[in-house]
């Protein structure tokens, strides 16, 4: 007797497997294949704040740039900050003299280990602008570059920053 062979050297066809069968073998495979997966670490944890690309005390003035995410270790919480987005700058160009001041719309990204959300800012050409956010008292201290006429890109702009408890 040859295995896998009929008498006549041609291979033997076996039946195709019962749909409910395909069905079982199918269901065992993803059951195995998610046990698998759960012993897998990827090494990343579910929940985890990104790097920060600094960090500073409370009360120390640093810059931050579209894109830069800051970290201000409180008394008993910490603080993430980030530049979410620069509205309209509608702050008088220094070389020129404007009935209306003017000022740069800022967002910023938030978030303690209670709570995230945004502030909007409008911070004028004298730089000073204040928001609160979950006992974090931030101030916007100045914004460079000055108003110009001409258009500034989002990377140019540098906001002086500072982070108290209030």
């Amino acid at each position: 007797m040859k295995i896998g062979f009929e008498t006549t050297g041609t291979p033997r066809m076996h039946p195709m497997p019962r749909p409910r069968a395909r069905r079982a073998n199918a269901l065992g495979l993803l059951f195995l294949a998610g046990l698998v997966t759960l012993g897998c670490n990827t090494g990343a944890t579910p929940g985890a704040l990104p790097a920060p690309d600094f960090q500073v005390p409370l009360g120390t003035a640093f810059p931050l740039r579209a894109g830069d995410l800051g970290y201000v270790q409180g008394l008993s919480d910490y603080l993430y900050i980030s530049v979410q987005s620069l509205g309209a700058d509608n702050r008088c160009p220094a070389e020129s003299a404007c009935d209306e001041p003017g000022f740069l719309e800022v967002f910023l990204e938030l978030e303690t280990s209670e709570s995230q959300g945004a502030v909007r800012l409008q911070v004028p050409p004298s730089g000073e602008a204040v928001a609160t956010f979950q006992g974090f008292e931030i101030r916007i201290l100045g914004a460079a570059p000055a108003g110009r006429a001409t258009r500034i890109l989002s990377t140019e702009y540098i906001l002086l920053v500072t982070v108290s408890v209030r």
